[in-house]
C-alpha cells in the first residue's frame, strides 16, 4: 500500500476512537495489527455484549464488527448501536458470501461489509471514505455551531439596536416603555430642543446628528443613579427620574436649563448655544396617560418660550381644556366621515325694509341623538385637515335645499379652503347642478385671512370669485388688525361688523364710533353692513341708528333646520 496515502490516513484519522469486536484471536491479531498503524486509539471487544457495554461507556467514530460471535452476534450488536446513533459508521465483517447477510447489513444501515479473509487494501480503501465522511460530518457540526453562534450573536445585536437609539446609543422609545411597565420611577421629564429645525436646515442632516450626540453625552454628567436618559423621536430626550422629591425634582430641571445657557455645543469649528423646552409629569398608573400629561406640560412650556419647563397639574384648567379638545378630535372625525354635519339657516333681515333679505348658512352636527355647536368640532377639523371636507358637504346640501326657493344665502369661507384651489371650479358646477344665479350666493371670509402670508394668492381668488358673480364679505370686521386700506384690494359686497362692536353699543361711547366710523367708510366704498349679535330691540335699534343695513342675531332669528 502507499506509504504516503497511509500517512496522509493517520494524520486524519489519529483523533479519532475505533471499537474492534472480534472474537477470533488468529483475524483479530493481523486486523488490529493493521487497525493500530492507522489509528492511535483503537479498543477491542471479544464478544458483542462486550462490546456493547464499551460502546455505552465511551464514544466512538468507527466500530468494526464481525457478525459470528457468541452471546450477541454482530447483527444484533449493530441493530441496538443504530437504536442509539444512526450515523457512527459501522462496518461487519463476515466469513460467509450469503446474500441473506449482506441484505440484512443493508436493512440495518450499515456503512460497509468486508469478508474474511480482510484484505487489508479493501479495510484500507473503506476507513478512507469513513475519516472523509467523519470529516464531513465535523464539518456540518462545526459549521452549524458557528451557525447558532452567528444568529445568536446576530440576535443579540438587532434585540439591542430594537431597544436603543442609532446615533446616540441611548435606550429607546421602546425600552422607556418597557421600564416604565418593570420600574417604579416617580418622575418623567420630556426635553424638546428648541430650534433644532433651524439646524437641520441650515447646517445638514449630518451635523445636526452630531448636535444629537453632543447633546446627548452632554445630558449624560446630569443623570445620577436615581435617573435614566432615554432617547425618542427626532430631537426629544426623556429622563425618568425616582426617589427624588417634588422641590428637588424642580431643581433638576433648572441645573438642566441653566447648565446648557453656559454650555455651547461645538462640531468642528463651530459652536451652537441648545435649550430645551422639558414638559414634566409625575407617573400615572397607565404609561401612555404619563406620555400624554408630558406632552400637554411641554406644549405648554412653549407658550413661554424655550428654556422653560412646566409641570402638569390635572387641575390646571389650560390642561382640561386642551384633554376636551383631544377628545374631540376623534368626535369630529366621526361626524365628518359618518356625515352627520348638517346645515342650519340663521336670517339676516334689511333694516330699512324690516323684512328677510338672506339666510347665513351655518354647520350644526348630529352625535347620539344631540345637536353639536361648530365650536367643537370646526377646530379640530382645521387640526385634522378635514375642514374643506366640511366645506364641500355643506355648500352641497345649501345649494340643493336653496333650489326649491328664491333666497339669498351666504356660506362660510375657510382659509383652507382658499388655499386647496378648489372653490371656483367646485362652485362653478355647483351653480349649474342647482341653476342657482351666484349673485344668490355670499362667501364669507374671516377678515385675519386676508392678512396672511397668502393673501395674495387669497384676494386674487376671492376677487376671481367676485368676477364670477359671487358676493364676497368680510366677517368678525374691526378686531384682529384691522387695517382699512386692505378693503381697497378686495372686490366687497359686505361687511360684518365684529360682536364686540355691537353688544356694547348701548354702553360704550367708543363702539358707537369705531362703529359709525366702519359704516361710513363702508358707505363711501360702496359696501354693505351687518351688524351680528343683535340680540334684543335695544341693540337693534342702535343699530338701526348707527346707519347699518344688516341685522343678525337672536332678536331677528336664531338658526333652525328650516326656514320660518
Amino acid at each position: 500500500m502507499d506509504k504516503l496515502k497511509i500517512e496522509r490516513l493517520k494524520e486524519s484519522a489519529k483523533d479519532l476512537r475505533v471499537l474492534y469486536v472480534e472474537d477470533d484471536l488468529f483475524g483479530r491479531e493481523s486486523t488490529n495489527l493493521f487497525l493500530d498503524s492507522v489509528f492511535e486509539n483503537v479498543d477491542v471487544a471479544l464478544d458483542g455484549r462486550e462490546a456493547y457495554d464499551m460502546y455505552l461507556a465511551s464514544k466512538y467514530d468507527l466500530i468494526i464488527i464481525d457478525i459470528d460471535m457468541p452471546k450477541m452476534n454482530g447483527f444484533k450488536l449493530s441493530e441496538k448501536i443504530r437504536a442509539k446513533d444512526i450515523y457512527i459508521p459501522i462496518l461487519l465483517v463476515s466469513a460467509y458470501r450469503e446474500v441473506e447477510n449482506f441484505l440484512a447489513g443493508i436493512r440495518l444501515g450499515i456503512d460497509g461489509y468486508l469478508l474474511k479473509p480482510i484484505e487489508m487494501k479493501q479495510l484500507f480503501t473503506f476507513i478512507i471514505k469513513v475519516v472523509k465522511q467523519i470529516e464531513t460530518r465535523n464539518s456540518l457540526i462545526e459549521y452549524q455551531n458557528n451557525l447558532e453562534e452567528t444568529i445568536k450573536k446576530k440576535t443579540n445585536e438587532l434585540n439591542y439596536r430594537c431597544i436603543h437609539e442609532y446615533y446616540t446609543d441611548l435606550p429607546n422609545s421602546m425600552m422607556l416603555h418597557s421600564d416604565l411597565d418593570k420600574i417604579n420611577y416617580d418622575y418623567m421629564l420630556l426635553l424638546d430642543m428648541s430650534h433644532f429645525a433651524v439646524i437641520n436646515k441650515e447646517y445638514g442632516k449630518d451635523f445636526a446628528n452630531q448636535i444629537i450626540i453632543k447633546t446627548a453625552e452632554t445630558l449624560q454628567y446630569h443623570i445620577t443613579k436615581n435617573s435614566k436618559l432615554y432617547k425618542t423621536e427626532s430631537d426629544r430626550f426623556v429622563i425618568l427620574i425616582k426617589n427624588m422629591a417634588s422641590d428637588e425634582m424642580i431643581e433638576f430641571c433648572k441645573q438642566i436649563v441653566s447648565f446648557f445657557d453656559i454650555k455651547y455645543i461645538s462640531i468642528d469649528d463651530i459652536e451652537l448655544p441648545m435649550t430645551f423646552n422639558i414638559g414634566v409629569s409625575r407617573l400615572a398608573d397607565a404609561v401612555h396617560d404619563t406620555v400624554i400629561q408630558c406632552e400637554y406640560a411641554l406644549d405648554k412650556s412653549k407658550e413661554f418660550g424655550s428654556r422653560h419647563f412646566e409641570i402638569y397639574d390635572e387641575l390646571n384648567i389650560d390642561y382640561k381644556h386642551e384633554k376636551d379638545a383631544v377628545i374631540w378630535l376623534k368626535k369630529a372625525r366621526e361626524l365628518i366621515l359618518n356625515d352627520k354635519i348638517k346645515p342650519y339657516f340663521q336670517p339676516i333681515k334689511n333694516i330699512a325694509k324690516n323684512e328677510v333679505y338672506k339666510y347665513e348658512v351655518l354647520a350644526r352636527g348630529f352625535l347620539d341623538g344631540e345637536i353639536i355647536e361648530p365650536e367643537y368640532f370646526i377646530p379640530q377639523a382645521e387640526r385634522l385637515g378635514l375642514i374643506s371636507s366640511v366645506t364641500k358637504s355643506i355648500i352641497n346640501q345649501s345649494f340643493e335645499f336653496f333650489s326649491h326657493n328664491d333666497y339669498m344665502f351666504s356660506i362660510n369661507i375657510t382659509e383652507r379652503d382658499l388655499l386647496e384651489d378648489f372653490l371656483i371650479n367646485f362652485l362653478s358646477e355647483k351653480v349649474k347642478t342647482y341653476n342657482i344665479e351666484p349673485e344668490r350666493v355670499s362667501l364669507e371670509v374671516l377678515e385675519n385671512i386676508t392678512i396672511l402670508k397668502y393673501n395674495c394668492k387669497i384676494t386674487n381668488q376671492l376677487n376671481a370669485l367676485s368676477d364670477l358673480g359671487f358676493k364676497i364679505s368680510i366677517d368678525d370686521f374691526g378686531v384682529e388688525n384691522s387695517n382699512f386700506s386692505r378693503l381697497l384690494n378686495l372686490k366687497l359686497d359686505y361687511i360684518k361688523i365684529d360682536g364686540l362692536f355691537i353688544r356694547g353699543l348701548k354702553d360704550n361711547e367708543k363702539n358707537r364710533t369705531v362703529t359709525m366710523a366702519i359704516v361710513n367708510l363702508a358707505k363711501t366704498l360702496n359696501i354693505k353692513t351687518i351688524a351680528e349679535y343683535v340680540e334684543n330691540e335695544e341693540i337693534y335699534e342702535l343699530v338701526k341708528k348707527c346707519g347699518i343695513d344688516y341685522a343678525q342675531g337672536y332678536h331677528v332669528g336664531k338658526p333652525k333646520s328650516i326656514l320660518l
